[in-house]
């Protein structure tokens, strides 16, 4: 598995945390090339939102991958940024997000945000979650 795979086997597991009036899941775990993974959010009993998501190895670099009901096509981000507590990943041309950064927090957390710029005023909206599994 390519080294850089390694520094991010941190991601794997079953994460939660509160999202609005809603739970949100994210779920990731280790495959033969990456990662696969799934978010999706839990409103009274219902599943929305979901959405499919890989990391993978093209072309010596690393993408994360997500394919969501809104885009006709899964949308790709570059990654731009990689140690041992957090990876930033990145797609300028895409409306929202363009960004999306996940941290490992000293106290068990991961905060995953996602950002863009928009109309010349910077959107962000941020995700603190806890590991279930």
């Amino acid at each position: 598995m390519n080294t850089e795979f390694k520094k991010l086997e941190w991601l794997t597991g079953k994460w939660e945390g509160i999202q609005g009036i809603g739970l949100y899941h994210e779920e990731w775990e280790k495959i033969s090339d990456g990662f696969k993974g799934r978010a999706y959010l839990i409103k009274k009993g219902e599943i929305l939102n979901s959405e499919s998501l890989v990391i993978y190895s093209r072309d010596s670099e690393i993408y994360y991958e997500a394919d969501v009901s809104q885009n006709p096509q899964p949308v790709s981000f570059k990654m731009s940024f990689l140690d041992n507590d957090k990876v930033i990943f990145e797609n300028p041309k895409h409306d929202f997000p363009q960004k999306i950064t996940y941290e490992k927090k000293p106290d068990g957390f991961l905060l995953a945000t996602i950002e863009a710029l928009q109309n010349g005023k910077g959107k962000k909206v941020e995700f603190n979650l806890k590991k279930i599994l």
